[in-house]
Formats: C-alpha cells, sequence, structure tokens
C-alpha cells in the first residue's frame, strides 16, 4: 500500500543584525588578546659572566648567555664563535654585555699601530675592500732608462677601516687605516714616497 508523505517546511531562524555584530566583536576581541599576550621575541647575547679582565682571548673569559629584545651594538649568539681569538681589550664587570667596541682582533694585537694609506681605487681592488679583509702591497718603481721593478713588500696585512671617496669621473680614492708594527710602517712609508703602490685582497 503506497503512503503518501508530505514534508512541511522547515523554519530555520536567522540571526539578526545585533547577534551579527556581537560575533563579530567577540572574534575581533580574542584576536586582541592573542596578539597582546604573545611573548616577544628575543636575542641571545654574551654577557660576562665574572668580572673580566683585560687583555684576554675571548676563547679564556667567562662568558654567560642572557636573552633580550634589543641587541642593538652587543655581541649576539649563544657562543664567541668566529671571536674566540678575538681580545677583550677593557675590563667587563660581571653581568655586562659584551660590546664589539670592546673587542681587538688578534691581527691588531700583533700589530697595533695604524697606517693611514690613500690610493687610487684602480690600484686597489676597485675599493672592494672591507674591515677585516687582509691585502698583500706591491711596490712598482721605474728606475731611470730601466723596466720598472715590482716586489711584493707586505703580505697579508690587516685592514682596520675602508672608504672610497669619489674625486672625479674617472674613478675614487680608497682610504684604509692598516694594522701595522714599526717595521711595517717605515716600509710602507718609504714605499708610498718612493714608487707607486697596488694592493692584492687576500684571504687571512
Amino acid at each position: 500500500m503506497a503512503i503518501n508523505v508530505r514534508a512541511r517546511g522547515i523554519s530555520i531562524p536567522r540571526p539578526d543584525t545585533r547577534t551579527l555584530v556581537g560575533i563579530g566583536l567577540a572574534a575581533v576581541a580574542a584576536f586582541l588578546v592573542l596578539w597582546l599576550t604573545q611573548p616577544t621575541p628575543t636575542v641571545p647575547i654574551l654577557v660576562a659572566g665574572s668580572d673580566l679582565p683585560a687583555a684576554t682571548p675571548i676563547s679564556e673569559l667567562d662568558l654567560s648567555v642572557r636573552h633580550t629584545t634589543d641587541a642593538t651594538g652587543m655581541v649576539t649568539g649563544d657562543s664567541p664563535g668566529e671571536l674566540s681569538d678575538w681580545v677583550l681589550v677593557a675590563p667587563l664587570s660581571a653581568g655586562e654585555p659584551l660590546l664589539p667596541s670592546l673587542l681587538r682582533p688578534p691581527e691588531v694585537q700583533a700589530a697595533p699601530d695604524l697606517l693611514a694609506l690613500e690610493i687610487d681605487e684602480a690600484h686597489a681592488v676597485l675599493g672592494r675592500l672591507d674591515p677585516g679583509d687582509h691585502v698583500d702591497i706591491y711596490s712598482s718603481i721605474s728606475p731611470l732608462g730601466a723596466p720598472t721593478e715590482t716586489q711584493l713588500i707586505a703580505s697579508s696585512v690587516y685592514v682596520v677601516d675602508a672608504n672610497v671617496s669619489d674625486t672625479s669621473a674617472a674613478g675614487g680614492q680608497v682610504q684604509l687605516l692598516l694594522a701595522v708594527d714599526d717595521e711595517l710602517a717605515a716600509t710602507l712609508t718609504a714605499a708610498m714616497n718612493g714608487g707607486d703602490l697596488n694592493l692584492v685582497r687576500v684571504d687571512g
């Protein structure tokens, strides 16, 4: 026997505008709470684990790690890494952060004096020199009536600072501060006054 079933329309209530606005505001409020309460990212920095003496390699110092939200001007990371051979040049009290300005590379410890050198960028790797680079320095002398003589006068000289200044359309001048000792300073000074210099960037 066939039975006819007639479905009646089902009425689904629609939320009113106030309900929709309330739901939206609640979602926004929840997002703001999550955003405001999330932890601020921090950066690890190296600090003195105890009172540290000057003139000591970093690898021999008692260092600790602290986290901060602003590491501007500090040595970041959880280990000295490439700075292990660098030397602390001023005492540091326990808890104070390690600063790059307090550190000197071993090259500067071995050659503690500074020599200023200004040279055409065409003779200085087109000016592509940065602090921390090492350069070999060649001197070329042209004796009267004789072929030009070129010789290596200094090897792996440490560049403390480097700057390129434009002087004309033809090129600029590279201004360098080099780490030297007394003997190297005398050699380079004589070479600057007696011939043309050329720099070659080399591995340290």
